[in-house]
C-alpha cells in the first residue's frame, strides 16, 4: 500500500525500524537514477512503499568488494518483509572459455522471465517484476535468509577428510537437485547465466540449495554446463584450491604427493585445481572422471546439464 500522508508514511518507518524517521524522506517512483537512492528513502512502485536500509554487495571478496548500487536492500512497510530490489543497470562484456566466446548483457526482462517461469520451484529465489513510472523493469526479490554455498564451504572448520566422509554426501545431493533446477530451467528455453558458489543460497529454514541473481543473458546455454563443473569442483573440495594455496598451505594437502600439469587445472579458471584426486588420493575414480570433464586437458567435455545429472546420479543416488 501507499502511505499517502507524510505523517502516515513516518510512523509507518518508525513502527518497522524501531526508530525515528527521517524528517526529509525522498520518495521515488522513477528508478532510472539508482545512484540517486540512499539509505532511508522510499520506493514507491506498483502500488507500493518500500524503504531502503542498504546496497548489496557482492559478498564473497571481502570487505573491500563495491556495493551494487543497483540493488537495494529494502522493507516492504505494508508487511515488514524483508525484500531485495533490483533496477535497472545494463552492461555487455565477452568472456573466453576454452576456446568458446561467450557474450554477456544483462538483461531485466530476462531475469523476470525467469522470475516468471520458476516463482513456484523451491530451489529458485522468488519474487515478481514491476514496471516504474518510466517503463524500467524492477525486480522485487524475496529475501533468502542463510549463507552462500561459498560461504558455507569455506566456513566450514574440519578438514577435507572429515568433510567427505561426513558431510559430503549430504552437500551433494543438494547440489545434485540444484542440478535438477537448471534443467528444468532450462526445459523453459531459459538459463541462469551466471551460477556460481556464492550464487547458490542455503535456506536457514529448508535446508535447499537456492539460485538468485539469474539476470545476465549469455549467448550459448553450454555456458552454464561450464559454470556448473566450477561449482562441483567446490562441493567435492570443500571449496576452491589453487596453485598459490597448495603452495602456502601445505599442511591443509597432507596427501598430496605428485606433480600438477597443465591438464589437471580447471578449464574457465586455469590457477584452480580441477584433479581433486591429486590432492586427496579417497576421492573415487568415477567421481574423479566427472571433475577431469571440467578441466583443461578435457577432451569429451560435457555438452548438455542432462548427461551431467545422468552421471551425478549414477553415482550418487537418492
Amino acid at each position: 500500500m501507499i502511505f499517502e500522508q507524510p505523517s502516515a508514511l513516518k510512523q509507518r518507518i518508525s513502527e518497522v525500524t524501531q526508530r525515528k524517521a527521517s524528517s526529509n524522506l525522498k520518495i521515488f517512483e522513477n528508478t532510472s537514477e539508482f545512484m540517486l537512492i540512499d539509505v532511508g528513502d522510499i520506493m514507491r512502485l506498483s502500488g507500493n512503499d518500500y524503504l531502503v536500509t542498504g546496497h548489496a554487495r557482492e559478498g564473497r571478496f571481502g570487505i573491500d568488494e563495491q556495493p551494487k548500487f543497483w540493488v537495494k536492500k529494502t522493507i516492504d512497510l505494508t508487511t515488514g518483509e524483508k525484500k531485495i530490489i533490483k533496477l535497472v543497470f545494463l552492461e555487455t562484456f565477452i568472456n573466453k572459455v576454452g576456446g568458446t566466446l561467450f557474450k554477456f548483457l544483462r538483461s531485466p526482462e530476462k531475469e523476470a522471465a525467469v522470475l516468471l517461469k520458476m516463482n513456484e520451484h523451491p530451489n529458485f529465489m522468488h519474487g515478481l517484476s514491476v514496471e516504474d513510472c518510466a517503463g524500467n523493469i524492477v525486480r522485487i526479490i524475496d529475501f533468502v535468509q542463510g549463507p552462500s554455498l561459498y560461504f558455507y564451504l569455506r566456513d566450514l572448520k574440519i578438514s577435507h577428510r572429515e568433510y567427505y566422509f561426513q558431510k559430503f554426501s549430504r552437500v551433494m545431493q543438494l547440489f545434485i537437485e540444484s542440478v535438477e533446477a537448471i534443467l528444468s530451467l532450462h526445459g523453459h528455453g531459459l538459463h541462469h547465466g551466471d551460477i556460481r558458489a556464492d550464487h547458490i543460497i542455503v535456506n536457514n529454514q529448508t535446508g535447499r540449495h537456492v539460485w538468485i541473481d539469474f539476470d545476465y543473458d549469455v549467448s550459448c546455454l553450454e555456458f552454464d554446463i561450464f559454470c556448473l563443473g566450477n561449482v562441483l569442483h567446490q562441493v567435492v573440495g570443500k571449496g576452491r584450491h589453487s596453485l598459490h594455496d597448495i603452495r602456502l598451505q601445505a599442511s591443509n594437502y597432507p596427501d598430496f604427493n605428485s606433480t600438477l600439469i597443465s591438464e589437471d587445472m580447471s578449464l574457465m579458471f586455469r590457477y584452480r585445481v580441477a584433479n581433486l584426486r591429486k590432492l586427496y588420493p579417497y576421492i573415487p575414480k568415477p567421481l574423479n572422471e566427472i571433475l577431469m570433464r571440467f578441466s583443461a586437458g578435457v577432451s569429451e567435455p560435457y555438452k548438455k546439464v542432462g548427461d551431467l545429472l545422468a552421471d551425478l546420479r549414477f553415482l550418487f543416488p537418492s
